[in-house]
């Protein structure tokens, strides 16, 4: 998991660094670049709250830590998706909305492509 949660990272300060040229570069597209900013900040925020959640259940799965624990799943990741698109619905003159809610499912397909590439590799022995 963590080797998909740097891959992502990566991939994802990538995509950052060229909303930031583009916004730069190109000032029709401002608040294109940065409705999609504000989307991916809030699907790497979400990355890591499930990465925080698989690696809970994960050690329940193991046997240890049996208290019940809520707070991680899957509401606090809607809140934060919620969050985006209210931030864009209430700024659409500094976000654009289809691009935030974009950006928000980015890391999602990301980590998806990230972990069948790895498992390929695993199964034909690259890995």
């Amino acid at each position: 998991m963590d080797k998909l949660m740097k891959t992502a990272v990566r991939i994802a300060l990538c995509v950052a660094v060229a909303c930031l040229i583009i916004w730069a570069a190109v000032p029709d597209l401002r608040t294109v670049s940065l409705g999609f900013l504000l989307g991916l900040a809030g699907s790497l925020m979400n990355a890591f709250l499930l990465k925080r959640r698989v690696e809970f259940i994960a050690l329940r799965a193991a046997g240890g830590d049996t208290r019940k624990r809520r707070g991680i799943g899957l509401s606090s990741r809607i809140a934060t998706v919620l969050f985006v698109a209210m931030m864009a619905y209430r700024f659409p003159e500094k976000f654009n909305m289809p691009a935030a809610l974009i950006g928000s499912a980015l890391l999602p397909i990301v980590i998806l492509v990230a972990a069948s590439i790895q498992n390929k590799n695993l199964t034909n022995g690259k890995g």
